[in-house]
Formats: structure tokens, C-alpha cells, sequence
């Protein structure tokens, strides 16, 4: 696996595109969480600004933030990995030269498993780093209160990176795979999930769907969304996420199903 996945690494160390995703993730994921001391005052004077980077609220807050950085940046990388396979006809190289099909997949899979990782290592490196430096008591029960994030950061990685490879070795083409990625985890799943699907299933069963329940490994659940989602959830029966432990079975039947039919498309497809 580690042979495969220095063959991966040396295919796409020096890709422009890849190193800038990587650059901008690694900045973007403290840039956007410094935002809040840029505000002279926060909304009624209610919130310290420091409750963002204090445990356990960083865990929370950063998970959320690194949620969207993940689905955009990583989904980019597993996308452009598999469609310049194609562009470059380096897959069709690999496989002449004695790499089998399966030994393919496994580079990518090694491939996207390592950059989930690392993302979820840095994840928590920034956490521990600002949680640290802004909370002033600390206790280790405290640190590590919301530390189950941890593991569901990286299989919210995984996700994104699966379905991403999916569809990169699905269209081949990558503006085309990379308007497919975004559309339908901006577009089209909402479509399926409240206008088409309310309309014949109960409303609980709507959250069941991928792309939903990999962002409800972690969600929005930071103040005062929360509160009013709890508020919301009591007031109509209707909770607006999904629990961890059904995020993590739900995505990871997804998972599962994004990477067999990644296999099964290099195994039976011509190249």
C-alpha cells in the first residue's frame, strides 16, 4: 500500500492545482475561524470572541468550518486525481507497464484515505493549537469533551473524497466531473430530498441521503443554531440532523458504496 501510494504521491506532487488546493485549505481552515476578531462587537455583546477557539466549542466551530473547506477543497482533489488519470493517459500507462486494475484503485484509494488523514491531523493540530492559547483554565476533561469530532472529521473527509473519485472516474472530463461534484451536493440532493422525496416519504427519512448525512458527521451544531434547531425540533417533532451515531452508519454505507462502484467502474470499463 505504501508503494502504491508513493507511486500516487510522485503522479501529483508537483500538480499545480493540487498544491494550490492544498495551500488554501491549510490557510483557510484558521483564516475564515480568525474572522471573529476582526468584529469591534458581536451581536448584542453576548459572545466572547473567544468562545469560537475555547474548549470544547473549537472543536465545534472549526469542524464545522473544516466541514465545507473539506467538501470543496478535498472533493477538488479526489476529482482532478482521477479525471487526469484520463487527461493524461497516465492510467492507461500504468496499467501497460504492469499495474493491475486493482492495485490502480488501491493507489487512489491509498491516495484519498492519506489526504483525509492529514486533513483530520491538521483539523486537530488548529484545534489544540487556539484552544490552548484562548481558554484560560484548562482541564483535560474539557479538551477533550467534544474530542469524538475527531474521528467523524475524518470520515466526513473520506466521504467527500469517495463520492469526489466516484465521479472523476465516472465522467472522465474535469470541468464537467467538477460541475457534476458541486451540483449535486448543492443542488441536486436538495431537490431530491424536499421537493420530490417529502412529497411521498416522511420528513425524517430526507436527512438519509449522502452528501446530507457526511455533513452531519459534523454539523452545525455550535451557538446559537443549536438552540434554535432544539427549539425548532421541539416545537414540530422535526430534528434537523441526523444523531452522530447515524451519521457515521449512514455515511459509511455510503462510503462503502461510493468506493465499490469506483472499483467496479476502472474493473469493467474500457480505458
Amino acid at each position: 500500500m505504501l508503494h502504491l501510494l508513493g507511486l500516487e504521491w510522485k503522479k501529483i506532487r508537483y500538480y499545480r492545482t493540487f498544491q494550490v488546493l492544498v495551500v488554501l485549505f491549510i490557510i483557510a481552515l484558521p483564516g475564515i475561524m480568525m474572522i471573529p476578531k476582526t468584529f469591534s462587537s458581536l451581536p448584542d455583546e453576548i459572545i466572547s470572541k473567544d468562545m469560537f477557539y475555547m474548549f470544547p466549542n473549537g472543536w465545534k466551530f472549526f469542524g464545522y468550518v473544516g466541514n465545507w473547506l473539506a467538501f470543496f477543497f478535498l472533493g477538488f482533489l479526489a476529482v482532478i486525481s482521477a479525471t487526469t488519470e484520463y487527461a493524461n493517459k497516465t492510467l492507461r500507462q500504468n496499467i501497460i507497464t504492469g499495474l493491475s486494475r486493482r492495485q490502480f484503485f488501491s493507489a487512489k484509494l491509498s491516495f484519498i484515505i492519506a489526504i483525509s488523514l492529514a486533513a483530520t491531523l491538521y483539523y486537530t493540530f488548529v484545534c489544540l493549537l487556539f484552544g490552548f492559547t484562548h481558554t484560560e483554565t484548562i482541564y483535560m476533561s474539557k479538551v477533550f469533551q467534544e474530542a469524538d469530532l475527531i474521528p467523524r472529521f475524518f470520515l466526513m473527509c473520506l466521504g467527500y473524497t469517495s463520492f469526489g473519485l466516484l465521479v472523476g472516474l465516472l465522467i472522465r472530463r474535469t470541468g464537467i466531473a467538477l460541475f457534476l461534484y458541486l451540483s449535486y451536493v448543492m443542488i441536486i440532493e436538495l431537490i431530491l430530498r424536499y421537493p420530490i422525496h417529502m412529497r411521498f416519504f416522511t420528513n425524517r427519512s430526507i436527512h438519509f441521503y449522502p452528501m446530507n448525512a457526511i455533513e452531519d458527521l459534523v454539523p452545525i451544531d455550535i451557538p446559537p443554531f443549536n438552540q434554535l434547531a432544539d427549539e425548532f425540533m421541539d416545537e414540530n417533532n422535526f430534528s434537523f440532523f441526523l444523531t452522530p451515531t447515524e451519521a457515521v452508519i449512514t455515511s459509511s454505507f455510503y462510503i462503502g458504496l461510493f468506493l465499490l462502484g469506483s472499483y467496479l467502474l476502472l474493473e469493467k470499463r474500457d480505458l
